[in-house]
């Protein structure tokens, strides 16, 4: 009997998407305004809408999904069912909310990730040097597939810093390896608690990256600009209407390289 669909899928060179979520945040999150859980769950549908298709056509292997305020997750269920890619997604709705706010979203997101990386069986089947995406679940990355293009074949941790206007590492997309999360990422969430390191996750992750990690190849400016679509959580606004600073971000890209903006 031939292999199925999704056996086929996950032995291809294809990457496997992580989407982290919150659907509903918890009381009292710093520096969050969009706070409405229906208004988040859409933004978390019509990005897995954007995501199921470049998996209909084969450019990932699979999706995992994860919530960490254990909240119904029916709803995107239903969108991959309708397009016949159930099989290929994986929905964890977890219930990982219990530490205090104060320690920030950063914390939280990649406490989920090790939980995803855990539980999910995409992630288990997956080979040493498999790779994985990490995107932020409400945010459509239009240009994703050139951006994994654009990923080193050798490289363990793929991500994307900034110094100016500050030294930073932007957190709503990345990639690694499996061996290079159990290396470099995996039980690392705590150095993004920002009530005890008093700066933001972004800067606790452009320190972790900038260690020495034996062994590992760390990338850490994307060959492309991310063209990202989506409301901010921070202010609700959207991510289209700074244009003009993809513009320049792009042509500084070009001519000038070494000018991280």
């Amino acid at each position: 009997m031939g292999a199925s669909v999704f056996e086929r899928r996950t032995v291809s060179s294809a990457p496997l998407l992580l989407l982290t979520a919150t659907v509903v945040p918890p009381l009292g999150a710093a520096q969050l305004a969009r706070t409405d859980p229906e208004l988040r769950l859409r933004d978390y549908m019509e990005a897995l809408a954007f995501y199921l298709e470049l998996l209909a056509r084969g450019e990932l292997s699979g999706i995992v999904f994860g919530d960490n305020s254990a909240s119904d997750l029916s709803r995107l269920q239903e969108r991959a069912q309708a397009r016949g890619l159930l099989n290929e997604v994986e929905l964890l709705s977890l219930s990982a909310l219990d530490y205090p706010v104060e320690y920030g979203r950063g914390y939280g997101e990649f406490r989920l990730i090790d939980l995803m990386m855990e539980h999910s069986q995409l992630v288990a089947r997956l080979p040493d040097d498999g790779v994985v995406w990490k995107v932020t679940g409400r945010y459509t990355l239009r240009n994703l597939v050139t951006l994994m293009a654009s990923r080193p074949r050798d490289a363990d941790l793929y991500c994307h810093c900034r110094n100016l206007p500050q030294r930073w590492a932007e957190l709503y997309a990345l990639a690694f390896t499996k061996r290079g999360y159990n290396t470099i990422l995996q039980g690392r969430y705590g150095l993004f608690n920002e009530s005890a390191s008093g700066h933001s996750p972004e800067v606790g992750f452009r320190d972790l990256i900038e260690r020495e990690h034996e062994g590992m190849r760390l990338v850490p400016r994307f060959r492309v600009v991310p063209m990202l679509e989506g409301y901010r959580g921070l202010d609700n606004r959207r991510y289209q209407d700074s244009r003009a600073k993809y513009l320049v971000r792009r042509a500084s890209n070009r001519f000038l390289p070494w000018l991280w903006i």
